[in-house]
């Protein structure tokens, strides 16, 4: 059963309810649908709900019936830009295709050049003007019916990783990380290593003592930094071999992310976070720019590139910023919320809270476009927009995302939540 909305030819509304959509607007369109639309065809279908039961479809209706012209007039609005049929289905699948590209460029926090090169030429595809920061980050702009307010959306770009710290006179490479991740996260991954002079080398990331053949505690020694290393695929076995190949401390080490998406939806992959934001963001400016949509108030978008280390977007938010909202993660797991197919709402996090009248506009938001969501808290925890709080800016702040199980390990999440999350995104920035 379906509550409805038609424009009718001369640019009024009706609503209604039916069983079938496609036979009551044809029937509307013929002069025998009801008395309303006679004479006022052709009508075209501009909204629908679908529920189980004639009386729920009928009390919907005579809710809708209720409304202003303005307020049906937004639904419709959001209805076209969310639901969009065929387009919508198009900026999802050049979303995920995105994701797919971004996990496949190294970007630990520090060594963000390719990913950064990445976006620089999308957006130069896209005909979005973008200005670089003095540390590298790219703010992208679309103006908005209203220039006065701005909002500024953010997703990073830099991912966990490590760090050469040491070659040792095995030939073995000690390491450093980048950002949190527990060591046995890491145990038996493959790895990038990135010399100064762009050589690369491929290692596996190792216990001191991997062998259970060997080591009698193999199975006990604890997974922590000082008992990690690297070995590397390559004939070495002094370190003085290693350094002959260019490898030196201070060289970059990316994790192999071994992305995979399931024929069920899910999506598995090491650096989730934060790369599926940055695919939303992207998805977003290409709907946008491809269909003509002007978002309401002009808006930036933040691609940050240190928030792995905590000072991601704290520096250079335009300067006409009302709100703040960053695109990074939701948790599941046990005590949480958040689950792999909703879009996240952050109530909480571990700086505080987000600001409580930003959160109702998109909770809002969710429940009148019918958006899956949950609310939830993260307690250990920081984002973008926490890092720009803290540096002193005058803005509400939210944080949303797609939930991501098994954060900072090896990660999974579902298309559906890429897809709420994109869908809340595009209903915000329509939003007044």
């Amino acid at each position: 059963m379906y509550a409805y909305i038609i424009e009718c030819s001369d640019g009024s509304y009706y609503t209604g309810w039916t069983n079938d959509l496609n036979r009551r607007i044809t029937s509307h369109s013929e002069g025998s649908g009801a008395k309303y639309t006679r004479g006022r065809g052709p009508v075209k279908l501009v909204y629908w709900e679908f529920y189980p039961t004639k009386q729920q479809a009928q009390r919907r209706e005579a809710e809708i019936k209720k409304w202003t012209r303005s307020r049906k007039e937004k639904q419709v609005k959001g209805f076209a830009i969310l639901k969009g049929g065929r387009d919508m289905k198009k900026t999802m699948k050049d979303t995920i295709k995105e994701m797919e590209k971004l996990f496949s460029i190294p970007s630990p926090s520090g060594f963000t050049g390719k990913i950064e090169e990445y976006i620089e030429k999308f957006l130069k595809e896209n005909s979005v003007p973008y200005e670089i920061t003095n540390k590298s980050a790219i703010v992208a702009t679309l103006r908005g019916k209203n220039d006065q307010e701005h909002r500024t959306l953010s997703a990073h770009l830099d991912t966990l990783g490590a760090m050469v710290k040491e070659v040792k006179s095995s030939g073995r490479i000690k390491f450093d990380p980048i950002g949190g991740y527990m060591m046995h996260s890491v145990e038996g991954e493959d790895c990038w290593i990135h010399t100064q002079d762009e050589k690369i080398y491929t290692g596996t990331i190792l216990t001191t003592k991997p062998s259970v053949h060997i080591h009698g505690d193999a199975k006990k020694i604890e997974r922590n930094v000082e008992n990690m290393e690297i070995v590397i695929d390559e004939k070495v076995s002094s370190k003085e071999d290693v350094l002959k190949l260019g490898i030196n401390v201070g060289d970059f080490i990316a994790l192999d992310p071994r992305t995979k998406i399931t024929k069920s939806g899910f999506i598995k992959s090491r650096h989730i976070d934060d790369k599926a934001g940055v695919a939303i963001l992207l998805g977003t400016i290409k709907h946008l720019v491809s269909k003509k949509i002007i978002p309401e108030y002009t808006t930036h978008f933040f691609f940050s590139n240190y928030e792995e280390v905590g000072h991601g977007a704290s520096a250079r938010i335009p300067e006409k910023t009302k709100e703040f909202l960053a695109i990074d993660m939701g948790t599941p797991g046990d005590g949480q919320t958040s689950t792999e197919f909703d879009v996240t709402i952050c109530a909480k996090d571990s700086t505080g809270p987000y600001d409580f009248s930003f959160r109702k506009k998109l909770i809002d938001l969710g429940n009148t476009h019918k958006i899956p969501y949950q609310v939830d808290i993260f307690p250990f925890y920081g984002s973008d927009a926490s890092a720009a709080l803290r540096s002193g800016n005058d803005f509400k702040a939210g944080l949303i995302g797609p939930g991501v199980f098994a954060s900072h390990g090896y990660e999974r999440t579902h298309q559906d939540a890429i897809e709420n999350t994109l869908k809340l995104v595009l209903a915000y920035l329509v939003s007044e």
